[in-house]
């Protein structure tokens, strides 16, 4: 058995991740603003953006536990809209709870990891991160921004036995599509193609996997003795993933354009 803290862990995503390690044996941590009424998961109510919270969280589980073995730094929310009509306020909220949120968490944790003799830290990025969807710039920019940290914190950690993967999930369905905040308005000469691709993303991720399916590849981590630097959920996103790497990337940038720009569109 494995103690296991999910952040974000009331909905979506988390909460699948964490019933099905629930489900397995282990001791399972979830981290929210709000409450979790789940059997099972030992809800802890506090917030990714408050270091402070984190920290007393993870004292907290320590002090029970004697050891934290598995971070999953999964809180995360989307925008979507322009970037010339995004706010200045709404980037910075998303940056901090997508990124400084993983960072916080991260930090937060790695005292208690490095006395429990090593553990694993998977932060959920996206294969947005990979391909820069447009009307999603800042989300998939937080994101890309994950995976550059998750590189750096492998190296730093590595000396103590701690493991860092970034968990790239493509479109799943989840109430994240629903709860994605919008900007309140977008430019007349952007806004029929806005509204194009959303209508496009949210029938991908309507249409997209089960959450489950993210969950068995988490288990599959937390379970196996060495973990890869990046996990692609999804075989055809393993595919998108890998012509991303082998394609020019401007051509495999204006194919992602093909798909959400509508750059003809009036």
């Amino acid at each position: 058995m494995k103690v296991i803290v999910v952040t974000g862990a009331s909905s979506g995503i988390g909460l699948s991740i964490a019933q099905f390690l629930c489900q397995k044996g282990h001791s399972v941590y979830g981290i929210s603003r709000t409450k979790i009424h789940e059997k099972n998961i030992k809800s802890i109510q506090a917030d990714v953006t408050d270091f402070e919270q984190l920290k007393n969280a993870y004292q907290e589980i320590y002090e029970v536990e004697g050891h934290i073995d598995v971070l999953i730094n999964n809180a995360g929310m989307g925008i979507s809209g322009t970037i010339e009509d995004t706010s200045f306020e709404d980037a910075s909220y998303l940056f901090n709870v997508n990124f400084m949120g993983v960072f916080n968490s991260t930090k937060a944790v790695l005292p208690f990891m490095r006395q429990s003799g090593g553990g694993k830290i998977l932060n959920i990025s996206s294969v947005a991160s990979k391909l820069s969807i447009p009307f999603q710039a800042f989300y998939s920019s937080s994101k890309a921004a994950i995976n550059s940290f998750s590189e750096a914190l492998a190296n730093e950690v590595a000396p103590f036995k701690i493991q860092v993967c970034a968990v790239m999930p493509g479109d799943i369905r989840t109430g994240f599509t629903k709860n994605r905040k919008k900007n309140e308005s977008d430019h007349p000469d952007y806004k029929n193609r806005v509204d194009l691709s959303v209508t496009v993303m949210e029938k991908d991720e309507i249409n997209g996997m089960d959450p489950l399916s993210a969950a068995k590849v988490v288990n599959r981590l937390v379970r196996i003795k060495r973990i890869p630097l990046y996990k692609t959920i999804g075989f055809k996103y393993k595919v998108i993933v890998l012509l991303a790497k082998l394609l020019p990337a401007k051509f495999a940038n204006n194919i992602v354009g093909s798909i959400y720009a509508f750059k003809k569109g009036k």
